[in-house]
Formats: structure tokens, sequence, C-alpha cells
């Protein structure tokens, strides 16, 4: 991560124009730079209501978890974001987030179901969006993305984990490679 920004949210449901909006004014304040190569990642609480145009998604924190999209800059470079969600703040309505939970009756490996959640889905929308480097949105014949075929798939893996990454270990689902399926690494 090259930088981090804090911006409270002051209301409870963002649309994709107010997401828009909040990493313009970012950039038109210099908090960010405008990096065309770069993914910008908003990090949300669970009690925020994430709305698509003029219809809410009140399944936010349900049925997905997090997503990814990408927008011009006028007379500018493409800008690549994604939204991610803490699903311990949203109780019961966030479980479909939280499947890892059941990976290990023992606890999540870093004992914090919520952040533990949000790096599989930070996996899933990172794998997404690089793949649809352009905006374009790359889609497999049956209509998921490169990431979302493997969505809440871990593989095989003992204890609460399948990777350790510096000091940690994670619980990360695998990713689609077209030539093997579902996979842990290349």
């Amino acid at each position: 991560f090259k930088k981090s920004v804090d911006v409270a949210a002051t209301k409870t449901v963002l649309s994709i124009i107010d997401i828009i909006s909040i990493l313009l004014g970012q950039f038109n304040a210099g908090k960010l730079p405008i990096d065309p190569n770069g993914v910008y990642t908003l990090f949300f609480r669970g009690d925020i209501t994430a709305t698509w145009t003029t219809n809410t998604l009140l399944y936010w924190l349900v049925d997905f978890c997090g997503y990814h999209g990408a927008f011009r800059i006028t007379n500018g470079p493409i800008i690549k974001f994604m939204v991610i969600g803490d699903p311990s703040y949203a109780g019961a309505n966030g479980e479909q987030c939280e499947q890892i939970r059941f990976s290990d009756p023992g606890g999540t490996a870093n004992n914090n179901l919520g952040a533990d959640s949000m790096v599989s889905v930070y996996a899933n929308e990172i794998a997404n969006t690089i793949t649809d480097y352009n905006g374009g949105w790359y889609f497999n014949s049956n209509g998921l993305e490169v990431a979302d075929v493997c969505f809440w798939d871990f593989g095989d893996y003992s204890g609460n984990s399948n990777m350790v990454a510096g000091t940690k270990r994670f619980l990360v689902q695998q990713m689609w490679v077209p030539t093997k399926g579902c996979v842990m690494s290349l």
C-alpha cells in the first residue's frame, strides 16, 4: 500500500457516484496521486449500505462482499477501484461474507473474523480488477469473473489458513486458471 487516507462516511447509504466523488475529492485535494496503474480500495463498515445507480443493493455483505469498478477522469486515465465491506459490523446479515468462520472451529487465523474475511474478499476483488485491467470486465463462458469461479473455495488446507504473508497466516480463496481450474499457485 502506498498511501492510506481515512475518509469518514457522512452518509449511511453510498452510491457509486458517492464513491467516485470520494476518490475525485482525494485526488483534487492532493491527498492521493492519480495512478492509472493503481487500484484504489475503499473499506467500509458493514452498516454502510451500497447502492448501484438508483437501485439499493439490499444484500450488501449478504449476496456480495465486495465489488470493483472503473471510471475515466475527464480527459484523463481510467481509474480502477474496489469496495470491501467489513462483515463484522453487519451482524447476522454479514455471515455470508464470513465463510472462513466455518473453516476451523478454533477460530480464524488471526482471531479477527471481520479482517480475516476481508482478506479473502480483497484477494477476490484484486484478481478480478487486474484481469479487468481496462474496465472491459473479463467473464468466462458461464458469466463469472476469474476469481468468482472459485469464490469461497479454499482448496486443501489444514488448520485455519492456507497461506503465509510475512508473519501472518491467512485463509484465502483459490483463483481460477483456465488450464488448471481453481488453484492457489501456478
